[in-house]
């Protein structure tokens, strides 16, 4: 269910894929949160995203790829 994470790892948000590997490093967790949006342009639907702030403790959060105009 869960393809996409992002870590918080050495001051930066770290945005990963299973299958791909590491995708970008960000400076705050919006902006990883924001290139998953995009990344779930691909195939249109919205992604599960685990989140690891702190070592140990996940949440999921769910993004939508941006709207086309």
């Amino acid at each position: 269910m869960f393809d996409l994470t992002v870590v918080a790892r050495g001051g930066q948000w770290v945005l990963t894929d299973d299958a791909e590997g590491e995708l970008g490093s960000f400076a705050s967790r919006a902006e990883a949160l924001e290139a998953a949006g995009v990344y779930a342009q691909v195939d249109a639907e919205p992604r599960h995203v685990l989140v690891q702030d702190t070592p140990g403790e996940w949440y999921e959060t769910v993004v939508e790829p941006p709207a086309l105009h």
